[in-house]
């Protein structure tokens, strides 16, 4: 569990960076801090709720991207098949 935080904490660093750049790191790391401290002491259905809700929302900006790029998809997909029966 331990490499699992140090992990996610390290992916979540990295976006954070990306998104709002370095400045923002450490407030992601207090609010991290938090996030683990608070985690170690509800109880585990909470946290179990908590993280497939927060993993059902990360679905949300995927589709959103699937929808906008539907038309590429197909393009590209019609392209590769055309070019594997060649």
């Amino acid at each position: 569990a331990y490499s699992t935080l140090i992990g996610w904490n390290y992916y979540g660093e990295k976006a954070i960076e990306y998104l709002f750049g370095e400045r923002a790191i450490r407030i992601y790391r207090v609010f991290f801090i938090v996030a683990v401290m608070v985690g170690s002491v509800v109880s585990l259905k909470l946290v179990l709720n908590f993280s497939d809700l927060m993993n059902a929302l990360m679905a949300i900006p995927n589709l959103i991207g699937l929808l906008l790029l539907s038309k590429i998809i197909k393009q590209e997909t019609d392209r590769y098949f055309t070019e594997v029966k060649k």
